[in-house]
């Protein structure tokens, strides 16, 4: 009777949930599964790059919060996810004198999502919280979820 196809509409609305709705979920666990070949990856790609001139990055430290974001014209996926980096002068360099060189920074690692699954993009937005991050990107992405990172 009624209850039964009642019953059946909210089976097939579930399964279409799981099959369509989670996009941000999958995005997500991908991330999440692939997490410190993502971390070495971003590691490896913004020491290698020259900046902040005159600095040589010395550590990055993960921590558990990050955003994911839809890019307004494109429908492209970003992944903004927190981090504390600290550097060091390079010997000689215009850096070399400045006390303030060794203090953790806090930023953002930037992520994008290729066709080929998550990437460093290689930028770092710099003395910004997740947060605060998606807020100044606003403009041109939307902000999907905000989540933690484990592990």
């Amino acid at each position: 009777g009624v209850e039964r196809q009642e019953f059946m509409v909210l089976r097939i609305l579930r399964l279409f949930r799981g099959l369509f709705g989670s996009v941000e979920t999958r995005l997500i666990r991908e991330f999440s599964g692939r997490r410190a070949e993502l971390e070495r990856a971003y590691f490896e790609l913004c020491s290698a790059t020259g900046k902040p001139r005159g600095l040589r990055w010395d550590r990055c430290d993960w921590l558990q919060e990050a955003v994911l974001l839809r890019e307004r014209d494109t429908g492209g996926w970003w992944l903004l996810r927190g981090v504390n980096l600290s550097f060091q002068a390079i010997e000689g360099g215009d850096m070399e004198d400045v006390a303030a060189v060794g203090l953790l920074r806090d930023a953002c690692a930037v992520y994008v999502y290729t066709a080929t699954g998550w990437r460093p993009s290689g930028r770092t937005l710099f003395n910004m919280d997740t947060v605060r991050a998606a807020g100044q990107l606003a403009e041109t992405h939307e902000q999907k979820r905000v989540f933690r990172v484990e592990g």
